[in-house]
């Protein structure tokens, strides 16, 4: 490992290190790790470096950091700040701008000749020979039971041949996995074979599609031009740049219909994935109903094997209890994230299960556990709770149709299914039809095709009991 670090290295025109909270591997008979060993090395050949430590105070999830080798590196970390460039960053939002402005900075001041290139090229360093990943998370470190959805999407963008559709809209329940099946395809060697590049754009609650565009052309302009000032000329902006250009466009986590019009205006013929929770965003954005696409929790089979790969000691000690709590949270990935990672870290303190499986499938636990670290609120600074990551959505019900959700949850049967003359039995009302259709709109329930019901997923269920739970305590 390190003779072949080394050998990259003096193929390489610039050092950019990145050090969080791990030291990292050490290969056998080596005193200082690979990670410390190449930042030496580069300095030894006289690269230049780029180097980017964490914030301390950035809270950071506990399993990602090796408590074990803190102090060696801390000293680490001391002589990287001393040897030159370094800045602190947070999330990689942060970092991948401090990245760019550091290499636009030293773009300025790398001369070859009489001209001022990107230092990239003055060493002769190889083009990169995946796609282009503008202002996207990285790819998902895990992937699982996505492959049929994976396939499926990469037809719908005209690969390997054919015209791409030039809207789909990608819905499903809250912690489906939407935005990781969307990241894994901006990173998706087929894309590339595509695609140009591939722009991205995360709204949100409180996103803004103004912001979002003048991001977009940063990254296709020069980056000097002024932001634009109204949502016209951003769209003129990136439609002028698109123009003539193969581009596929993803924008996560619409909540309003409006914001995403924006983005098709910009499209100049590039496809368009947008991924929303809510029904009737869906239906207002794809331009068909062949346009959208359901994307499903995970079958129990599925579900097992990413509940595997999250917590392997249980799944192998504890199959059957295993498997009955993925059947009990019905295959929701984030949901089968929280509970491995829980259920994991109190086997490896060598603690019994059978109450905290209970508590995990009944809900006590669940909802007050920290969501995963990609789910991390740029807004609040924070990694929010499963329960508040759904009460994003019942949050914008108004107070009644809030409190027909939250009865729903008390009375909800096992799979949660609901006919209109059940729902007007226990609202007290003579039509259920407008309450059902608008927590359906909210993707809070989901009409069963076909028939006159209506399912709750098992975990919205805990959701909607919680939020009554609230009701009666004030």
């Amino acid at each position: 490992a390190a003779e072949a670090s080394r050998r990259m290295l003096r193929q390489s025109a610039l050092y950019v290190g990145i050090f969080a909270h791990r030291y990292g591997y050490r290969e056998p008979g080596h005193e200082c790790g690979i990670a410390e060993e190449e930042f030496e090395y580069a300095g030894e050949l006289g690269i230049e470096r780029l180097c980017f430590v964490v914030d301390p105070g950035f809270p950071w999830p506990p399993e990602s950091i090796d408590y074990a080798t803190q102090d060696r590196l801390c000293e680490f970390k001391q002589r990287v700040r001393q040897a030159g460039y370094s800045a602190a960053f947070t999330t990689v939002d942060d970092f991948r701008a401090k990245l760019a402005e550091a290499l636009a900075a030293r773009r300025t001041t790398t001369n070859v000749g009489t001209s001022s290139v990107p230092a990239s090229t003055v060493r002769g360093a190889p083009a990169a020979e995946s796609v282009a990943v503008h202002l996207a998370p990285p790819a998902p470190p895990l992937l699982i039971g996505r492959q049929a959805d994976q396939q499926r999407l990469i037809a719908r963008l005209g690969i390997p041949v054919g015209p791409p559709r030039a809207v789909t809209v990608i819905r499903g329940w809250p912690g489906v996995g939407k935005t990781t099946v969307v990241a894994a395809l901006a990173h998706d060697s087929r894309v590339a074979s595509r695609f140009e590049g591939v722009l991205w754009a995360s709204l949100g609650e409180a996103g803004s599609a103004l912001s979002e565009l003048g991001g977009w052309l940063r990254e296709l302009g020069d980056g000097t031009a002024p932001p634009p000032d109204s949502i016209d000329a951003a769209v003129a902006g990136v439609k002028a740049r698109l123009a003539r250009r193969r581009f596929l466009l993803i924008v996560d986590d619409v909540w309003e219909a409006e914001s995403a019009a924006a983005f098709k205006r910009a499209a100049a013929g590039s496809p368009v994935l947008f991924t929303t929770r809510f029904r009737d965003v869906a239906r207002e954005v794809a331009p068909t109903p062949d346009d959208e696409y359901r994307l499903e929790q995970l079958d129990d089979e599925r579900g097992f094997e990413l509940f595997r790969q999250l917590a392997p000691t249980v799944s192998r000690d504890h199959e059957a209890e295993s498997r009955q709590l993925i059947t009990a949270l019905e295959g929701l990935p984030l949901a089968l994230r929280v509970a491995g990672r829980l259920l994991e870290a109190e086997i490896q303190l060598g603690w019994g299960l059978a109450e905290l499986f209970a508590e995990v499938a009944s809900g006590t636990t669940l909802l007050d556990e920290r969501a995963p670290d990609d789910r991390w609120d740029p807004a609040t600074g924070v990694i929010p709770t499963v329960g508040l990551l759904l009460q994003k959505s019942s949050d914008r019900l108004d107070p009644e149709t809030r409190e027909r959700f939250a009865l729903l949850g008390a009375f909800a049967p096992k799979p949660a299914t609901f006919n209109l003359p059940a729902m007007a039995f226990v609202w007290e009302v003579d039509d259920a039809r407008p309450t059902a259709r608008a927590l359906a709109d909210r993707g809070l329930l989901e009409p069963i095709l076909g028939t006159d019901r209506f399912q709750m997923h098992a975990v919205l269920v805990l959701h909607a009991r919680s939020l009554l739970t609230d009701d009666e305590e004030e």
